[in-house]
């Protein structure tokens, strides 16, 4: 059967909203409403093209597309400050002299054990948004050069960031440093001796003194990229349990971790940490954070070790493909957690999530480190960011590609639509279609395992997505 290409006017009429957004049409833009100071805003800004692992083939880590995660990351500091994108990074890192101003990115290698290969085909932290946070920062005016990557967990054997991650960055910015406990690099060794985390006194068993890496205490901004995933012991890992990483021997901390300590919490403890009373210059960690981004773009709904990365039931069976952008800590977590809480568990059985295991988010709040809400979504259902209706937290969610669907798009001789697209998971894919550009009057019209489907006549104007509706491989 012939067929004629669409002009442009017509293509986007018929393709833009079945994936193609602002990596299309550099000119779209995200409105901007007015922040209210008074609430916290997190940005949950998600893009099917991002992460595109097969899953039969190769590694996780080599499917993630850097400039897409660029696009991605702009966009939700954007909206985060609610200001153009310079004045958005500017906000983030507000430099007074910026060839002097140290930023520390806090990344997550607890499965990295092997110096060479890192975590293999674990689920382990990816180069990609540390290499967006390092451009936002030189974007306002940093160097590069002042950029440390690192994660110094110790106690539970070392931990490496291996050449491929660091290849990965220095592809762009050659200069950056690198800090790993299990590495012979400069300062992995440089823990201040008289800077601990400040326990609460509250605590009945009082945790043992702990260090601080002095990387974090020499820290001008630190970012903090949390992998969104269960953990086997204490439910959920994400961005205060990241900070492990930033203190000496984690092992020691466990008993207050894994269990139910209802009168304080270590967590809530570290990122308020050091405290310095007669010295209000000495910023605690989370007074440090400038910027706290989940990444959700594979995650692991189960476990925090011994497993790759699988797809997500509330994403269709597709990877999650998502960052959760953040200034405030506390609300950064809590919306990560109410996520990673409606995926149903499972490949070892983690479960519910214990009752306590988010009360170090109350803890938080109550020292003042941020806003605490939880908000509960339909466990195993598709993702709706409709459902995500907090009230104390601005919660705000950029829909950028829809599916990992690549479609294209061409009008038939006859009047037909002839739509074509590749996923990165064979199995069926529904073909939903609107008249209008929001898809809020959207139908399934039919479904298709082959990548190809025609849609007969459907009028002047109509508006695609291809949804993946299997299970995956």
């Amino acid at each position: 059967m012939r067929r004629t290409r669409l002009n442009r006017r017509d293509f986007l009429r018929a393709a833009v909203w079945a994936g193609a957004g602002p990596l299309l049409l550099p000119g779209r833009s995200w409105s901007l409403p007015e922040r209210n100071r008074a609430l916290p805003r997190v940005v949950h800004v998600h893009n099917g093209m991002a992460a595109r692992w097969p899953k039969t083939t190769g590694m996780y880590r080599d499917y993630v597309d850097q400039q897409t995660v660029f696009v991605m990351l702009d966009e939700a500091v954007r909206l985060l400050k609610g200001s153009s994108l310079d004045d958005a990074w500017k906000q983030v890192f507000p430099l007074a002299d910026p060839e002097t101003r140290h930023l520390m990115i806090k990344i997550n290698c607890n499965n990295s054990t092997d110096p060479v290969n890192g975590a293999g085909n674990i689920i382990d932290a990816i180069p990609e948004p540390a290499v967006a946070v390092i451009r936002g920062f030189v974007r306002a005016g940093g160097l590069s050069a002042n950029c440390h990557i690192y994660d110094m967990t110790t106690g539970s054997g070392a931990r490496y960031i291996p050449p491929w991650f660091r290849d990965k960055v220095r592809a762009y910015y050659p200069d950056v440093q690198f800090n790993a406990s299990g590495s012979a690099q400069a300062g992995n060794d440089a823990w201040d001796p008289y800077t601990y985390v400040t326990w609460d006194p509250a605590y009945v068993d009082p945790p043992p003194d702990t260090e601080i890496n002095s990387l974090v205490l020499d820290a001008d901004y630190i970012v903090d990229i949390p992998i969104v995933k269960r953990h086997s012991q204490a439910n959920a890992t994400l961005g205060y349990k990241n900070h492990l990483g930033s203190i000496r021997n984690a092992n020691a901390l466990h008993p207050w971790l894994y269990n139910d300590t209802p009168e304080a919490s270590v967590l809530a403890d570290i990122m308020g940490s050091p405290v310095v009373p007669s010295d209000p210059s000495v910023k605690s960690i989370g007074q440090k954070t400038a910027l706290v981004v989940g990444d959700m773009l594979f995650g692991q709904p189960c476990s925090n070790f011994g497993h790759e990365p699988r797809p997500w039931q509330i994403y269709g069976n597709e990877w999650p493909c998502s960052l959760i952008v953040g200034d405030d800590t506390v609300a950064t977590d809590s919306v990560m957690i109410d996520i990673l809480q409606s995926e149903p568990a499972y490949d070892g059985g983690c479960g519910a999530l214990r009752s306590w295991s988010r009360r170090y988010l109350v803890h938080a709040e109550a020292k003042g480190q941020g806003v605490h809400e939880s908000v509960v979504l339909p466990t195993g259902q598709r993702f709706d960011p409709a459902l995500m209706t907090y009230e104390r937290i601005d919660y705000r969610h950029i829909e950028m590609w829809p599916s990992g669907a690549d479609l294209r798009c061409s009008r038939l001789e006859t009047g037909d639509v002839l739509l074509e697209w590749e996923h990165y998971f064979p199995g069926n894919c529904e073909i939903h279609r609107a008249t209008l550009p929001d898809f809020s009057d959207a139908e399934v019209v039919g479904a298709s395992p082959t990548g190809q489907y025609i849609d007969a006549k459907p009028g002047d104007q109509a508006f695609y997505r291809v949804i993946y509706a299997d299970t995956g491989p």
